[in-house]
């Protein structure tokens, strides 16, 4: 006897606010930031101060910016970082330069205009022709120094725009989810969305009409699951439960996985599986997921129903939703799943366009 399958899902992608720190560049200013700042290769020769204009993100959101359509409880929006370093890789391959400011150190700097949102930051560099990088993290949780020295041995452009970041990121800390979420990336761009050559004049002389900009933007991706199942008793289908389900990825993301680079090898597998427990779990519930994409891979996630057929006979069977393309940074990816019966004996899998 043919039994029917009745299975639905939809798959509602929603950008959340996309959180930025917004880096405005300009040679040939006078300004100088004491930072920790390391370079790579010759030191020769004057150096011109780069002065930036740094804008953060809001620290908090209030009840009253929540956007209209977000599909569920807002991601923490605070500031949750207290490292900024700032890349400057050259594209002769001479040297990379980095430098670093503490947030307390970010949030004492001059604003500018009166704007206490937009702050002076300042680099000494020599004269070349750079690209340039920024990234925000936390010291001190899980992943974090081995950020900062993959950072650190970076000796080219291609070695940066390949850098990666531990999907378990602050795992254990006390805030885990605001300090993954405060991960910030991004990048110097003039036309078009890869990274853009700047050219630092000798002499100060850098042109400044345009003021060329940076945007850091929330790295993390949100995958964000909701399931309700129910039996199908006149298809002979009862006790029906989700009793698991699990996110397939990578253990590791990228800091810019928008920016295509050959020398990338996508890394391990990992699978993340979360187990209901009760019985109100296992009809219907809802969790969050968050991700480091590394721009490539395309994502599983596996659902495990167990239920009873014919009231007797203990089924189950493993559906999985394929996401057809590589997950995008800071969005907020909404999956409904609801289970109408299942098809006994059998593993289907459902593509989710995203």
């Amino acid at each position: 006897m043919m039994r029917k399958n009745i299975w639905h899902n939809i798959l509602k992608t929603t950008a959340v606010r996309k959180a930025r720190i917004v880096v405005f560049v300009i040679a040939g200013a006078t300004l100088t930031l004491a930072s920790c700042a390391d370079d790579d290769g010759p030191a020769a020769g004057p150096r011109q101060t780069v002065r930036l204009l740094v804008s953060v993100p809001a620290q908090t959101l209030s009840a009253s910016q929540h956007r209209m359509g977000d599909p569920g409880e807002a991601v923490p929006e605070a500031a949750d970082w207290d490292r900024l370093t700032v890349i400057m890789a050259y594209t002769d391959g001479s040297q990379v330069m980095k430098t670093t400011i503490t947030k307390a150190d970010f949030d004492k700097l001059p604003a500018y205009n009166g704007n206490a949102g937009i702050k002076f930051f300042s680099i000494e560099a020599l004269p070349g022709t750079v690209r340039i990088y920024g990234v925000t993290y936390s010291s001190g949780v899980s992943g974090a120094d081995e950020l900062a020295r993959e950072i650190d041995a970076c000796r080219s452009d291609d070695a940066v725009q390949a850098l990666t970041i531990s999907n378990d990121y602050a795992q254990g800390d006390a805030s885990a989810v605001a300090k993954f979420v405060s991960v910030a990336t991004g990048y110097y761009k003039a036309k078009g969305d890869s990274p853009a050559d700047f050219v630092i004049q000798p002499g100060g002389t850098g042109a400044v009409g345009t003021i060329p900009t940076m945007t850091l933007t929330r790295l993390a991706t949100k995958i964000d699951v909701q399931w309700d199942v129910a039996d199908a008793v006149d298809k002979g289908y009862t006790d029906i439960r989700l009793t698991d389900f699990s996110f397939h990825g990578k253990t590791r993301g990228r800091l810019f996985p928008d920016v295509s680079v050959s020398s990338f090898t996508p890394g391990a597998d990992r699978t993340w599986t979360f187990t209901n427990t009760t019985p109100v779990s296992q009809r219907n519930g809802r969790q969050y997921h968050y991700t480091f994409t590394d721009g490539q891979t395309r994502p599983t996630i596996t659902f495990n129903i167990s239920g009873k057929q014919d009231g007797t006979s203990d089924i189950s069977g493993d559906y999985t939703m394929a996401f057809q393309s590589a997950l995008q940074t800071a969005t907020w990816y909404k999956v409904n799943a609801t289970v109408r019966g299942m098809t006994a004996g059998t593993n289907t899998s459902i593509s989710i366009f995203n």
